[in-house]
């Protein structure tokens, strides 16, 4: 080992790191970060918080409820940390009733943070449970039928959005 160890270390001395770029570059030490969730659709019945792929899937979904009435606000967290707890709270405010999708297990996860959060620092802002949308709790699995089967969609959202709007 010690003749590894030897030749690492021999190795090493003679990098020559003048010739390396910079690890960041001059221009990135300057770009802004937007840390803070986004409304993506204005509502005023019920907020869908999302992030990643769910936004599309609750977007799809928001359309879908509009064509029967329902004015669905949609979230897109856009960082999970830090999570912009504030832009789910007021819109929490608003609206009074949530429904969290993503595309994930239900267990430990994101959706149920942002449950916790709701019912934690939201509570009295609450007229319905808050609800979970997320993939089946099974290993994903490789058959294209099955796997459409585990994933979320937006009637799955639109049946969660009318169980909180005491719609269906």
């Amino acid at each position: 080992m010690a003749g590894i160890t030897e030749t690492l270390s021999r190795y090493v001395a003679d990098l020559d790191y003048a010739d390396l770029p910079p690890a960041v570059p001059e221009r990135a030490k300057y770009l802004a970060i937007d840390l803070i969730g986004s409304i993506v659709r204005a509502g005023k019945d019920v907020t869908i918080v999302s992030y990643s792929i769910g936004v599309g899937v609750a977007l799809e979904a928001a359309e879908k409820l509009a064509a029967e009435g329902v004015d669905a606000e949609v979230i897109d967290l856009r960082t999970l940390r830090p999570l912009d707890t504030a832009t789910v709270l007021e819109s929490l405010k608003k609206t009074n009733r949530m429904v969290v999708v993503e595309e994930g297990w239900p267990v430990c996860s994101i959706s149920s943070e942002i449950v916790a959060v709701a019912m934690e620092q939201g509570f009295d802002d609450l007229d319905a449970p808050v609800l979970r949308v997320t993939n089946e709790d099974v290993p994903l699995p490789y058959a294209a039928n099955l796997e459409k089967l585990a994933l979320i969609t937006a009637d799955k959202v639109v049946a969660a959005v009318k169980k909180v709007t005491y719609r269906g």
